[in-house]
């Protein structure tokens, strides 16, 4: 995809989202609005409900006061009528009579007056029979009129209620006689009352606005979210009630004075308080019931207008990007190109893009690019050429530095006293660690390990002239600290780069095994012997090259046969790992010890391996050189043990096998005999390795090997479960394969190599011993 095709991609969704998003805002915020619209007009219909409801009612109060206090100015008229026609003699019946004429002729409804015990035994109403009672329970509208019985009160004003003796509505009103204790009763139907409520209260303005205006129903809720008043729509669904879930939520509405609007299908909704200006209603809710049918289509001509003013902007919009990419792509097709052809090795090419923008800076920073690419390259070849002529003489330089060391191994083939093996691997090409050995004479050996400061062809340099000042040092005889004395005066004579190097000289009397040695400042070897490994005494002496006059002093030292000595740098212990965690004296001492029985070519590589293995990725810091001599002895003193370790692993057999091998060269055994003695001693350690540790765990198996005279003797000791090899029974060779048992022709091979086995179990150890008899080779 082109980079004008994804501009004008970019821009093209950039620009539709723009447009939809604007378009969606416009018809959300059109929808809101309308809604906000019709919820206000719910809000004022619900506050002029509350108003007219609580006008209603404070005129209705005002009425039913007047008609109160009218009726208890007949009621008193009344109490003084029959006072005084009884107080004249008139008969009850006659003044039950004139009652009934008042009442049919007023707008008075009833008339009671009782005697001395309430018993209404003057009334209007013949046919009913009345008697108060002060029992709230049993009268619960008439009981309030006892009072005026027993003298407590002057007159009693009740509002307008259903009586006791059916469901009619009455007001009533009494007063205490004026010539005994008695209740005078008038009574008026709230007819009247009712239909001034109607005309005036709160149901007429509702029906009014619900036949009258656009809203489908209202529904008027008190305090206690019971309906007051509700009006719906003729001709329309009747509307379901309200559930308990949406009245509980209209009263937490109320009690928190919140107005909402809610949508039910094509309906909406709208809730509004009723608060102060309510009257008797405070506290409660109306709920007012709109049709959207208006509100949607208005929304959608919104939305519709919206689309429409958004389509033509889109349209705009994208002719404008289709042209601003192919205006902006075009320098950048341009510099496209010229990089393609850059890349394919044309750095003389050049763009003239005009732009006072980016893109020209690009341009611009691309031509200087190019100028830079051919000075660079120029520079680049003559740095190369300069490099490998660099790299050809330190190539050169490598092989002469290590053709001054002995490299050739073994070095003295005919010299079965002892076996050294040394390495030197540098850090860079060349380095600066030298290690030396020779005769001084057929009895005795000289052999050095040196160290000088710094690395690469300074160090090398100097490692080249301290070497060839030891050799013809070390030729003028005298101690090994006579040696570095001399040595140490010839490099400081001169040395006027005033490098140094750590040394250590050592010389092996090859009949004796005593070693005579001095330090200049140099890590002290290490002695490998039976009980395990130790460092050799410090001699001390500071390194050679500092101080002209230095003392050195010699130490001597005793080699039995089969004992070795480790010589190295500090290019050993203080190899890093990516950590920088150094090898460290600890960790050489723990190899040594798991390797001491090795061969010195072993003990070398198996080192440098594991320096290897411990620094990783970590870059080589230093040189790394190490030299290990094993001493054997005359012919006479052979016949000592040598004793080899082995963790009970297969892997360990290889450097059994190179053990056993250099063991039977320094012994001159014929090499029959060594291959015999190898094979059988193979057999013998892989079946305890395999079967002899069910535990899976690691454990030793030592074994010691000696040359008597006319034999050689292995001895094959491990902690594995019992097991006598010499009880196994004889194979059949006569058989076939398919019918011998399986097992047991390991054993029979190691009995048809050896001349004798015998086989003992020493407390938890098997003890195997194998002989073969000798003939040197």
């Amino acid at each position: 995809m082109t980079i004008r095709t994804q501009t004008l991609l970019m821009v093209t969704v950039l620009l539709a989202a723009a447009v939809l998003a604007t378009a969606g805002v416009v018809g959300w915020s059109s929808r809101r609005a309308l809604l906000a619209e019709t919820e206000a007009q719910g809000l004022v219909i619900a506050r002029l409900l509350a108003r007219s409801a609580a006008f209603g009612a404070r005129v209705m109060n005002d009425v039913e006061t007047a008609i109160g206090e009218q009726m208890v100015v007949e009621a008193t008229m009344a109490a003084h009528l029959v006072a005084m026609g009884e107080a004249a003699g008139v008969a009850p019946k006659e003044i039950n009579r004139r009652l009934k004429q008042i009442a049919d002729d007023t707008v008075l409804d009833e008339i009671w007056i009782t005697d001395e015990k309430g018993h209404a035994y003057l009334r209007n109403i013949a046919e009913m029979d009345f008697t108060f009672s002060p029992d709230p329970k049993q009268q619960p509208q008439a009981h309030v009129f006892w009072p005026l019985l027993t003298g407590k009160t002057k007159s009693v004003v009740q509002e307008a209620r259903q009586r006791d003796v059916d469901t009619q509505v009455f007001k009533y009103v009494g007063v205490t006689g004026v010539d005994k204790p008695r209740i005078v009763q008038v009574g008026y139907h709230a007819t009247l009352l009712q239909q001034l409520r109607q005309r005036m209260g709160l149901t007429r303005l509702v029906n009014q606005l619900v036949s009258e205006g656009s809203v489908i129903a209202i529904r008027v809720l008190d305090k206690s979210m019971i309906t007051v008043d509700y009006a719906e729509r003729v001709g329309d669904a009747k509307l379901p009630e309200p559930t308990d879930s949406e009245l509980a939520n209209i009263l937490s509405l109320a009690k928190q004075g919140q107005t909402q609007s809610f949508l039910e299908g094509s309906l909406l909704n709208v809730v509004a308080p009723i608060g102060d200006e309510g009257g008797e209603l405070k506290g409660g809710a109306i709920l007012v019931t709109f049709p959207t049918d208006r509100v949607q289509a208005d929304i959608r001509e919104e939305t519709q207008l919206a689309m429409a003013v958004s389509a033509l902007v889109f349209l705009l919009g994208s002719a404008i990007a289709i042209f601003g990419a192919k205006t902006i792509a075009r320098p950048i097709v341009d510099l496209t190109d010229m990089t393609r052809r850059i890349a394919g090795g044309d750095f003389n090419q050049r763009i003239d893009i005009p732009a006072k923008n980016e893109i020209g800076t690009l341009a611009a920073s691309f031509n200087e690019m190019t100028r830079r690419l051919n000075d660079s390259i120029e520079n680049l070849k003559e740095t190369t050429a300069a490099k490998e002529r660099i790299e050809s003489e330190l190539k050169i330089a490598h092989e002469i530095q290590m053709s001054m060391v002995p490299k050739i191994f073994p070095p003295f083939p005919d010299r079965s006293e002892f076996d050294i093996f040394a390495t030197l691997v540098p850090a860079k090409e060349v380095g600066g660690d030298l290690y030396d050995f020779f005769f001084l004479d057929d009895d005795h050996l000289c052999f050095a390990v040196a160290d000088v400061s710094g690395k690469g062809v300074p160090a090398s340099l100097f490692m080249a002239v301290t070497k060839t000042l030891f050799k013809s040092t070390a030729g003028n005889g005298g101690t090994p600290g006579e040696i570095l004395a001399r040595l140490n005066a010839e490099i400081c004579r001169d040395n006027e780069s005033c490098m140094f190097v750590t040394f250590f000289c050592a010389i092996l009397n090859i009949r004796t095994g005593q070693v005579d040695y001095s330090n200049g400042g140099h890590n002290l070897p290490y002695h490998l012997h039976r009980g395990g490994v130790s460092p050799l005494e410090n001699t001390g002496g500071r390194a050679l090259g500092l101080v002209e006059q230095s003392p050195y002093v010699s130490g001597r030292m005793v080699l039995n046969p089969g004992e070795a000595l480790l010589l190295y740098t500090d290019g050993v212990t203080e190899a890093m790992d990516p950590s920088d965690t150094l090898y460290s004296d600890q960790r050489l001492e723990r190899f040594l010890a798991s390797n001491r029985g090795s061969s010195p070519r072993q003990i070398i590589s198996d080192l440098v391996s594991d320096v290897r293995h411990f620094a990783g990725a970590a870059p080589q810091s230093d040189d790394i050189t190490a030299l290990a001599l094993r001493y054997f002895g005359t012919t006479e003193k052979m016949s000592e043990k040598l004793e080899i370790k082995l963790n009970n692993k297969i892997s360990e057999l290889g450097r059994f096998n190179r053990t056993l091998t250099e063991f039977g060269r320094r012994h001159g055994l014929a090499p029959r005999l060594v291959h015999d003695l190898n094979l059988a001693l193979e057999e013998i350690l892989t079946n305890i390795i395999s079967y002899g540790y069910p535990d899976n765990r690691e454990h030793e198996i030592k074994v010691r090997l000696s040359v008597q005279p006319g034999e050689v003797k292995a001895e094959v000791e491990d902690d594995g479960q019992p097991f006598n090899p010499l009880e196994a029974s004889e194979p059949d060779t006569a058989q076939s394969l398919q019918e011998r048992t399986i097992g047991g022709l390991g054993i029979h091979l190691v009995r048809k190599l050896m001349d004798n086995l015998e086989y003992k179990r020493q407390g938890d150890r098997n003890l195997l011993t194998i002989k073969k008899r000798t003939q040197k080779s």
